[in-house]
């Protein structure tokens, strides 16, 4: 996965970066794992959602808590990446239902 990422952050890829690109995995996997009520991502069903989240999160380093930057008449918005990711897990039917209490 840390492979596909780098190669699909092309350019926006810091090398080096590679230790801080894996711990964002690391924690969003632990994430989606948890919306979703897996213990493992199995098949990869998760993927697709924890590489589109990993690379907001890492592209938004820098400006973690702004809802918005502003700078020279261009304006940016941000939105929250695990916030994102949640509602398509569910939305996408990849959330077991709770076999416990």
């Amino acid at each position: 996965m840390l492979e596909e990422i780098k190669a699909e952050l092309a350019d926006n890829f810091r090398e080096g970066d590679d230790t801080v690109l894996q711990n964002l995995i690391d924690r969003v996997t632990t994430d989606a794992l948890s919306i979703s009520n897996r213990v493992r991502n199995t098949n990869g069903i998760l993927n697709s959602n924890i590489i589109k989240c990993v690379k907001e999160m890492y592209l938004q380093r820098g400006s973690e808590g702004s809802n918005s930057l502003s700078d020279g008449g261009i304006s940016t918005s941000f939105n929250n990446p695990k916030e994102t990711m949640r509602k398509e897990i569910v939305a996408e039917g990849k959330r077991l239902p709770r076999l416990w209490n």
